[in-house]
């Protein structure tokens, strides 16, 4: 006995955070579309990314004995060249996370099933094809309360060719006939992960076979985060968008959450917002510099057809701008639209293209407005900055980001840029995340002119 008393004891002293009977802490999480890591553009949109994902996680399980990570998926980015760099990177630190499942989001299927990685438990359980994906995942201790876990994406959310079976189960009678005639038996903490509208929820709300369901993010604005979705008689708790905060709690053995702090959502689970004061995890930081140089040679790839394309470019550079118009240049010489390119160098991320299409002059392909003359239509569809090396003169906010290519203007001042209307240009950057706090009427007296 006295043997039994010192065992304990010592157990204490050398874990003082763990219990021998610990609730298991659950931990909700994902959509991260693609957002891998804060561009840090702006301090009041700092949230989210994997390194910080995974301090918070290594935080936790030095606190918990018992720790369970599910994730609601789509954090696979659009399909893009760049894209598929992020899926690699995505499901690499998903492998260092260990989730115990992933449900198959929408853009995971955008990007094509094959793009998923097997050593990850994707889940989705209204498959109504064999796909290699779980239908279900039961989580247990010896001796303790089974979590029953089963996920669900609405056919609503994802293409399907109409010559083909269809592969996913929408949610009907049939659906919830044969999930109770599989759930009915098996004594256990029922979660469903969820990922569609509204009358779907309703639906499984109304069939009583889950204990906790936890949504998806259906909230496309980062900067005014929803937690909550609603039926017409509960609400649901749902995760934030772009993987910016995270949803946990600690599960009671009578099927109740245990709240971690004050910041509570529906089901009494607890949400932590990514902010800076986690660290970044330096486990990711090999990741992350290898996903930089495969990002900067698909930027310089093709290099030679962009030099043409240079040739050919409506856009001139305001070092020819300077020459007719010296006061206005003089006063953007003061503005922090001079340095934006700095900006993306002291990050590293010059050679990104989805950080400098907001940095440099016409990174994309142009699109002319309506009122366009033209003799500037013929420019449309043309670009402009390349990389530093080959077109230094495009780096930065400059003229031509506003007003437009100005080789026409140049070839005949009586023609002025195509862009009348300067003003409608500025949401294209100053958005979301990016410029959490633009207001035009605010931010124009500091380049008026």
């Amino acid at each position: 006995m006295q043997r039994l008393v010192a065992s304990l004891l010592l157990w204490c002293l050398l874990f003082p955070n763990l219990s021998l009977a610990e609730n298991p802490l659950l931990i909700f999480s994902g959509d991260l579309r693609g957002e891998i890591k804060p561009c840090g553009c702006a301090e009041e949109g700092d949230l989210g990314g994997l390194p910080r994902r995974l301090t918070f996680f290594k935080q936790q399980q030095s606190q918990h004995s018992s720790l369970f990570y599910l994730d609601l998926g789509n954090n696979f980015p659009e399909p893009s060249g760049q894209g598929d760099l992020k899926i690699k990177l995505i499901q690499n630190a998903l492998k260092k996370l260990r989730p115990q499942v992933v449900l198959v989001g929408p853009n995971e299927w955008q990007n094509g099933l094959h793009s998923l990685d097997p050593e990850i438990p994707y889940l989705l359980t209204n498959q109504s094809l064999k796909l290699p994906f779980l239908t279900s995942k039961i989580i247990s201790q010896t001796g303790k309360q089974r979590i029953h876990v089963t996920g669900y994406l609405s056919p609503e959310l994802v293409y399907f060719n109409q010559n083909e079976n269809p592969k996913l189960l929408p949610v009907n009678q049939e659906l919830i006939s044969r999930w109770k005639d599989e759930l009915v038996n098996k004594k256990a903490f029922r979660i469903l992960l969820f990922r569609g509208n509204a009358h779907e929820l309703q639906q499984f709300e109304e069939s009583a076979l889950f204990d906790l369901i936890v949504a998806g993010s259906t909230n496309d604005d980062e900067l005014k985060q929803v937690m909550k979705m609603w039926t017409s008689s509960s609400v649901f708790p749902m995760i934030p968008t772009k993987g910016q905060g995270i949803l946990s709690g600690k599960l009671s053995a009578s099927g109740r959450f245990i709240p971690e702090n004050n910041v509570n959502v529906p089901a009494g689970l607890t949400l932590t917002w990514l902010r800076g004061s986690f660290e970044d995890a330096p486990e990711l930081a090999e990741t992350f510099r290898n996903y930089d140089a495969a990002v900067k040679k698909l930027f310089f790839r093709n290099l030679d057809r962009m030099e043409k394309q240079r040739r050919e470019s409506p856009f001139v550079g305001n070092g020819v701008c300077a020459s007719c118009h010296a006061e206005i240049v003089a006063s953007w010489q003061k503005s922090r639209h001079a340095h934006a390119f700095a900006t993306l160098e002291k990050k590293g991320k010059h050679f990104d293209p989805e950080c400098l299409a907001c940095h440099v002059v016409g990174l994309k392909p142009w699109e002319a407005p309506e009122n366009a003359s033209a003799t500037d239509r013929k420019f449309e569809g043309g670009t402009g900055f390349m990389s530093l090396q080959t077109t230094p003169h495009l780096k930065n906010v400059q003229c031509e980001n506003c007003h437009g290519p100005a080789r026409t203007h140049l070839e005949n001042n009586k023609i002025k840029p195509a862009n009348k209307d300067p003003k409608m240009i500025c949401a294209n950057c100053h958005q979301g995340s990016h410029s959490p706090v633009f207001d035009f009427e605010t931010y124009w007296p500091k380049i008026k002119h």
